[in-house]
């Protein structure tokens, strides 16, 4: 009956001391939260925009914000308006945690101004797949879709409606996208390039519904 009691003893102290254990524990970890707010973004003017080679370009800028604390945003790209092309500012604020967030401004340089009345946003079908043009900015645009099959998205820069040209930004996995292009009588024709497999001069036409 004494070693019962014993080992009873031994075990109610065990638990005493793995209780008080992990009470410590607890104590130690209470301040740390397994929930962060990340940075919350507003953009001063566009999150798109366009303007003509030559011009000038001044950053609107951007705010981060955790909660009621404004941080330090780090800017990082730059718009050379001395040649055309699509270019991205992308703005970063770590929060309190250390936890980084980004948004991003996409400005692009236009060889000329945009011609009046020039709009080729619109759904384009090639071979039973279908890709909706969205105007992002005057002479800027967004084609999630200039391949067919797989889904490889362009920006395609336009001022007259008849000649395109794909700037040769990587929008997706597949990498940069390059290329040139008509548009005439409702039909897009696209010389597309994909440098990362080695395709050049890829031909794709849609046509405008």
């Amino acid at each position: 009956m004494k070693r019962i009691n014993i080992s009873l003893r031994l075990f109610l102290l065990t638990m005493l001391l793995f209780a008080f254990s992990a009470c410590e524990k607890d104590d130690d970890t209470a301040h740390v939260s397994g929930i962060t707010t990340y940075a919350q973004f507003e953009m001063s003017g566009d999150r798109f925009s366009s303007i003509v080679q030559g011009g000038e370009f001044v950053d609107p800028g951007v705010t981060a914000t955790e909660g009621e604390t404004e941080l330090p945003v780090t800017v990082s790209g730059t718009v050379d308006t001395s040649t055309p092309g699509v270019y991205d500012i992308v703005y970063t604020a770590v929060n309190s945690d250390g936890f980084p967030g980004s948004t991003t401004r996409t400005v692009a340089v236009l060889p000329a101004p945009e011609q009046a009345g020039v709009n080729i946003a619109g759904t384009y079908v090639r071979s039973g797949v279908s890709s909706t043009v969205t105007k992002l900015a005057p002479g800027f645009y967004l084609m999630p879709n200039v391949w067919g099959p797989n889904l490889i998205p362009s920006y395609i820069i336009t001022t007259d409606g008849v000649n395109l040209t794909l700037p040769g930004n990587a929008l997706s996995g597949f990498g940069p996208v390059e290329g040139t292009g008509t548009l005439q009588g409702g039909v897009m024709t696209l010389l597309v390039s994909l440098p990362n497999f080695g395709i050049a001069d890829s031909r794709r036409v849609w046509e405008r519904q």
